[in-house]
């Protein structure tokens, strides 16, 4: 897979960078992968990287970004739990508002499994 970028179809003022490690900018980032999961946002910048390198498909990819466009949305800054519960909440309700019923089934199933709590 080559680095893809792309507007989000969530909030299409955010890019979404799909990054991987032949580009120049993934050992840049690989650090906050890391830190962070599988991808995260830069509020000040308007952007979304995702670690391309994890071979992930297509439903989690999608929810990826849902997730992290929940974070613009809701005004999140700095992570923590509550924000991260909110997050999957809001990314359920998108994903399945725009036909991804696979994606949104995912955060369904995972969420107990991530938050330790019943998704409701």
């Amino acid at each position: 897979m080559k680095t893809k970028e792309f507007l989000s179809e969530f909030k299409s003022s955010v890019l979404v960078t799909i990054l991987c490690r032949d580009d120049e900018d993934y050992n840049t980032l690989k650090p906050a992968f890391n830190k962070y999961g599988y991808g995260f946002m830069v509020p000040n910048q308007n952007a979304v990287f995702i670690d391309g390198e994890l071979k992930l498909n297509k439903h989690i990819l999608k929810w990826i970004e849902a997730h992290e466009i929940a974070h613009f949305i809701l005004g999140h800054g700095k992570a923590n739990v509550e924000d991260e519960i909110d997050a999957d909440r809001l990314a359920y309700h998108m994903l399945y508002g725009k036909g991804y019923v696979e994606a949104a089934q995912l955060v369904k199933d995972k969420f107990k499994e991530r938050h330790g709590i019943e998704f409701k």
